[in-house]
């Protein structure tokens, strides 16, 4: 094999390497971008309150279990459960729920 053949080779070999590269990095990105999308924090409220609420409610719950009682909890529990109520209540009444 000459010189030529040779780098022609590895050239070739380069050039497939990058296309498969250019092909795994559209892949991940489209996977990344979709996981962005369904661990939205307002995306999963807007999807599920109740399971948002409940566990807004263990987060309060465990916070608020301390031996000197804090307000960290009630106050985390009432901030989420206000905003996937407030969330549903503002996506039904501008009438863009999704379903």
């Amino acid at each position: 094999m000459t010189t030529e053949e040779q780098i022609s080779k590895v050239r070739e070999e380069r050039d497939e390497a990058g296309q498969e590269l250019r092909h795994t990095l559209i892949e991940v990105s489209a996977k990344v971008e979709e996981l962005e999308e369904r661990l939205r924090p307002d995306r999963m409220i807007e999807s599920s309150p109740i399971a948002a609420a409940a566990l807004a409610g263990a987060v309060g719950f465990f916070l608020g279990s301390r031996a000197h009682p804090t307000v960290v909890g009630p106050v985390t529990f009432v901030a989420l459960l206000g905003y996937a109520i407030s969330k549903k209540f503002w996506d039904h009444e501008s009438g863009s729920i999704e379903k």
